[in-house]
């Protein structure tokens, strides 16, 4: 066992995991963040190959218990979710905040839209965003770098949506499309999701992760983080022991511990972490750790057109986007909203995403690949209590730990908020000329929710600043603690708060109170 020690230990070198130690080395704090994956060279890792998202993707067991096979999509390696992330960072609006408020669903975050405005505008310029603030948007705002020239996919979904009155846009998005920060412009070459060769799409590792080493920070990857260590005396945590690539042991000290784990591995790590004082899992005394598990329901919605499309040409997603259908309205029979927005996949992919598909009707389907535009019908999922993260009680991962069991189902109102935007889709699908409309799968994309942030410490399990209730010195930064979900991207969004959370630790450390 080796024993190291540092001001901020990190384990997560995603997203915001990246972001927090950049503006803490950055302030002088000694930073270690540990990374269970492995550290990639994009140029040469990670060249075009649909097959490279096998490496960036989590591979490793989990159970999927509950009624809807939900499997949200999670990054690994040294940069997380970004590698094998698809770019679109809209902003959440105001009533995403305060949804028990304005529709009597979900619960009200501590938080609000005007807290997390300056973040919003400082990860957007020191990120990277291309596209426009639409106009929907909570605030009208400029991004860095103009929008994308919308690609003919985008042309033809354009068309549909503005038949019907919508307003189509170029979103957010963290993909050059120009030079900017030291990195390239897009070349377009349609791999995404399978890592960026270029460098164009902003990742964690590309941006924030580089700073920080610059400053000083210690990126240590293939370190898997099994347990949070607890000074029962002391009551403050102390560090965490993690196991290298080659099975051995190590212990991390540090003053401050920052989980940024993802909304499955965070609340996983907790409840391993289990000791005298929280029997039920670290930082868990009201019992929420891994509750309330958010995803956001989706379904694929695919056109097939007479003249080629070549949707695969060009940026996976976010090309452009409808928010029309975002603002809750009384009349529908369901509460929240959704979003639609432009996403053609690798071929391995849209096979998978084909949904019930088979025999000479997927052939078809396949055959009509060039031909074929997509639309995501992303939908916003309310929280329920009985949506969980837990360990299960069997199956062990390859370090004997036990693996995050995953129960989900939808709730009544997902189904019909999802359902409605699987319809919007595919009339919007037949406005822009399609011959045969066809709807894919039905699934949940992204994690969210499992540690969520309140101010009463009986019902949630951090505050507005991710610090956890029962530990001061033990803080939250990733997508665990969302109270709701909105119906958008929640990349963005948790950047945000992760960047609020480092200028709160960063001021209650010179105080002396961390």
């Amino acid at each position: 066992m080796l024993n190291e020690s540092a001001d901020v230990l990190i384990v997560g070198a995603g997203a915001c995991g990246g972001l927090v130690a950049k503006e803490l080395s950055g302030r002088g704090f000694s930073v270690v963040v540990l990374e269970g994956g492995k550290s990639y060279n994009p140029a040469v890792d990670l060249a075009n190959s649909e097959a490279n998202s096998a490496k960036i993707q989590w591979a490793e067991p989990r159970v999927y218990a509950g009624k809807d096979q939900v499997v949200p999509k999670t990054g690994v390696g040294v940069g997380g979710g970004t590698l094998t992330w698809l770019g679109v960072m809209p902003r959440f609006h105001r009533a995403d905040f305060r949804t028990r408020t304005l529709e009597g669903v979900g619960e009200d975050w501590p938080i609000s839209y005007e807290d997390l405005s300056p973040y919003y505008a400082k990860v957007e310029r020191d990120f990277g965003l291309a596209g426009e603030c639409g106009p929907f948007a909570p605030e009208s705002y400029s991004l860095p770098m103009p929008a994308h020239r919308m690609s003919w996919h985008a042309q033809v979904l354009a068309r549909g949506a503005r038949r019907a009155g919508a307003h189509p846009f170029a979103p957010p998005i963290a993909i050059n499309s120009e030079e900017y920060g030291g990195r390239p412009a897009c070349i377009y070459c349609g791999w995404c999701g399978s890592g960026c060769p270029t460098g164009a799409k902003a990742t964690s590792q590309g941006t924030y992760l580089a700073q920080a080493e610059a400053a000083g920070t210690r990126v240590i990857s293939e370190a898997f983080v099994h347990r949070v260590d607890y000074d029962e005396a002391l009551g403050r945590v102390t560090g965490v022991h993690y196991l290298a690539a080659d099975g051995r042991e190590h212990e991390l000290r540090a003053r401050i511990v920052i989980l940024s784990a993802h909304a499955v591995e965070t609340p996983r790590l907790l409840l391993m972490s289990a000791g005298p004082s929280f029997p039920d899992g670290l930082a868990n005394s009201s019992g929420t750790v891994g509750k309330y598990l958010l995803s956001h329901p989706t379904w694929q919605v695919f056109g097939t057109f007479d003249e080629p499309v070549n949707a695969y040409k060009g940026i996976q997603m976010g090309q452009v986007m409808v928010q029309d259908y975002y603002k809750p309205d009384p009349r529908n029979d369901y509460a929240r909203g959704y979003v639609l927005i432009s996403y053609m996949m690798t071929p391995i992919t849209y096979a998978n995403l084909s949904g019930d598909f088979v025999g000479p009707e997927l052939k078809r389907f396949l055959h009509d690949y060039p031909y074929t535009a997509a639309w995501w019908a992303h939908a916003e999922g309310l929280p329920s209590e009985n949506n969980t993260v837990t360990l299960d009680p069997e199956v062990k991962d390859k370090r004997g730990l036990p693996v995050a069991r995953i129960e989900i189902e939808w709730q009544e109102n997902d189904i019909k908020v999802a359902a409605a935007a699987r319809d919007k889709a595919a009339e919007l699908m037949e406005l822009s000329g399609a011959r045969k409309v066809r709807i894919g799968l039905n699934y949940g994309a992204h994690a969210m929710g499992t540690c969520r942030m309140g101010d009463d410490r009986q019902t949630s399990v951090v505050n507005g600043y991710g610090q956890t209730h029962d530990i001061k010195n033990l803080f939250i930064c990733d997508t665990s603690v969302f109270v709701t979900g909105g119906g958008l991207n929640p990349t963005l969004t948790a950047m945000a708060i992760a960047g609020r959370s480092a200028d709160y630790i960063a001021s209650q450390a010179r105080r002396g109170e961390l």
